[in-house]
């Protein structure tokens, strides 16, 4: 049995390593968080040996401004690897596939544009991977046409072949991002940070499910799973290998690398606060106090509880909440103000460079497994 799980873990890595070839195992993710990443911080990772994602948006509307952002971003990326030793990798021309990905929101009803607007930019710049989360329940046709679009898009000349992730909160949203097509599945436990499934349960349970299910259902397809949710650390990403996932998603931790756009109050809530399980709240309210009330009931987001959100508990209305909320921002006192984050914000303790975040993790994972290996 030790031999078998050894040669399945042996496979994972060889499999992650063949499909991006820059990167090191165990690999590990930079997630495509809002207002977060950025060229330079996802950069940085995949020059680590880990894949780092820029943040595309959820506007696929003609002539987004956000679309021309992400074609400006994405220029950029090219720009800082050709500077670097990976130039050979990232031809400063277009038309070489960049080893970064790019994640999109995808249940705004300007996703139909998807096609028309978005895959020129991808083709354009052709990254690795193309992660897409949040589809509309009132759209079930969305996941499925953004998928065909982009393996379309790579059968046209093979050219360019981006792996489709899907970041999924259950068993049933995985079996069905795979059946449309899915080369990933990112299995978000409710550990997470930011945006997720409202119901859910932790990457403990998830992860091993959604690869049994996966395993049973797509027997002759390579559906890789990654883990997401609570990860911060070399034990965790050891943790998620153990699971069965393939390769561990971070969000969190890269909120407070140096290159991050995470602002001050940010930075200061997130090192700041500890007993993350306890100091961290799943709710809606963390948007509809920003004045979003654009995300479907089906999802809802992690961020640290705020005297807003104690308010809430205590009965006190979303107008009157909102009244409060306004008043103190206006005031420069930021102690009501959202700041996303996972349970695993207690162990993030020091803003370092993201290239040292991404070198440290992976070190402290590899310490962890050969620890292991050693007491067998």
């Amino acid at each position: 049995m030790n031999a078998t799980y050894r040669r399945l873990a042996i496979m994972a890595g060889s499999r992650m390593k063949s499909w991006f070839p820059t990167t090191s195992y165990p690999l590990i993710i930079s997630a495509p968080m809002d207002n977060v990443t950025n060229p330079r911080l996802a950069t940085e990772v995949t020059k680590a040996g880990g894949l780092g994602f820029i943040q595309g948006g959820r506007d696929f509307s003609p002539d987004s401004p956000v679309l021309k952002k992400l074609d400006d971003q994405l220029t950029q990326v090219r720009e800082l690897l050709f500077n670097s030793d990976m130039g050979t990798v990232a031809a400063k021309e277009d038309g070489t596939p960049l080893p970064i990905g790019v994640g999109f929101v995808t249940y705004a009803e300007s996703t139909r544009h998807f096609g028309e607007t978005a895959i020129p930019v991808l083709r354009r710049h052709q990254p690795a991977a193309v992660w897409l989360f949040a589809p509309s329940p009132a759209a079930p046709e969305t996941l499925p046409d953004m998928i065909k679009a982009l393996k379309s898009e790579s059968a046209a000349d093979g050219l360019w072949e981006p792996k489709v992730v899907v970041q999924v909160g259950s068993v049933a949203a995985a079996l069905d991002a795979a059946r449309h097509g899915a080369d990933v599945i990112v299995a978000q436990g409710t550990d997470a940070g930011g945006h997720q499934f409202a119901s859910g349960a932790g990457i403990v349970s998830l992860v091993p499910e959604v690869v049994d299910a996966l395993r049973d259902a797509f027997p002759d397809r390579q559906v890789a799973v990654w883990a997401a949710g609570g990860i911060a650390d070399g034990r965790g990403v050891a943790a998620a290998l153990a699971l069965g996932a393939e390769a561990a998603v971070i969000g969190t931790r890269y909120m407070v690398a140096t290159e991050s756009d995470a602002q001050g109050f940010k930075r200061r809530a997130l090192l700041s606060t500890s007993d993350g399980g306890a100091r961290t709240v799943k709710s809606q309210l963390h948007d509809h106090i920003q004045g979003n009330m654009t995300w479907p009931d089906v999802y809802d987001g992690r961020a640290i509880v705020t005297p807003t959100y104690d308010d809430h508990r205590d009965g006190v209305s979303l107008d009157e909440n909102t009244r409060r909320f306004n008043a103190s921002k206006d005031t420069g006192d930021l102690s009501r103000m959202v700041t996303w984050s996972g349970t695993g914000v207690g162990l993030v303790k020091d803003e370092l460079p993201a290239a040292d975040i991404t070198i440290q993790i992976r070190e402290a994972a590899l310490k962890v497994i050969t620890g292991l290996k050693s007491t067998l």
